[in-house]
């Protein structure tokens, strides 16, 4: 429990400032903020754990964008709620909302997860985040104007996330979209890619920043995910004593 307050206290101090900077040097309006999500069993040790990486959330909690109410303590916060990644385990058979088993990006991370941890409650282990803070609430990826606007603020802040919760591996399944954001963690240098899996015609490559693995997929949506998840499941096999 002490790890679990650690980590909130260290993400709190450190990602506030990047968002509320965010938000004022920029006019948002009809959008959802997210912000990462973390399950109370993530590893202690530095370096170990997994942060599986989206594009951004299909919508989110609210439209909120007040940094008082988001960072804050009631129902409408979108930082440290009360059922983070439990939800994706408790949504699974969610008929009238949102359905995880329908996600074609759960099931990935689920599938993934349950190699390396706890089939009952894998979803304690690992953190879940979004290249992307910012997106329209009524679902759908940010447009270029909303993505570019954020960008430059989304790059310091997966910096920072990284940086907390001390992954070994940052999976990344953004189709792309991550070329915007290794660079700048490289200090903008292109990072080199030290492997790569060719499956169904799709590549899943491995970096290394600093200590820790970046592992890039395309978005799982409409691909096959038994292959899928062989090819990240080998990687971080392959690296995770490296």
């Amino acid at each position: 429990m002490k790890y679990v307050m650690k980590i909130e206290e260290s993400l709190r101090s450190n990602l506030l400032p990047l968002y509320k900077k965010m938000i004022d040097e920029n006019k948002f309006s009809d959008v959802c903020v997210f912000c990462i999500q973390w399950g109370n069993k993530f590893p202690e040790n530095e370096n170990t754990g997994i942060i599986f990486v989206g594009k951004a959330v299909n919508s989110w909690i609210n439209s909120e964008t007040d940094i008082n109410i988001l960072f804050g303590k009631s129902e409408d916060r979108i930082f440290a709620r009360d059922d983070q990644m439990e939800w994706v385990h408790k949504s699974e058979n969610d008929h009238e909302n949102y359905n995880t088993k329908k996600s074609a990006f759960w099931r990935l991370v689920k599938g993934i997860s349950k190699r390396f941890y706890s089939k009952e409650d894998w979803f304690s282990y690992v953190a879940w985040s979004n290249l992307c803070k910012i997106a329209p609430f009524e679902g759908g990826n940010p447009n270029d104007s909303l993505y570019y606007e954020q960008l430059e603020s989304c790059c310091k802040i997966l910096e920072k996330e990284v940086q907390v919760l001390s992954p070994k591996f940052v999976v990344m399944l953004t189709s792309g979209w991550e070329r915007d954001f290794l660079s700048p963690l490289n200090k903008d240098n292109d990072p080199e890619c030290i492997e790569n899996i060719i499956w169904d015609g799709y590549e899943t490559k491995i970096y290394k920043i600093n200590s820790v693995f970046y592992i890039t997929s395309p978005h799982p949506q409409g691909k096959g995910e038994k292959k899928h998840i062989e090819a990240v499941t080998e990687l971080i096999t392959k690296y995770r004593l490296k």
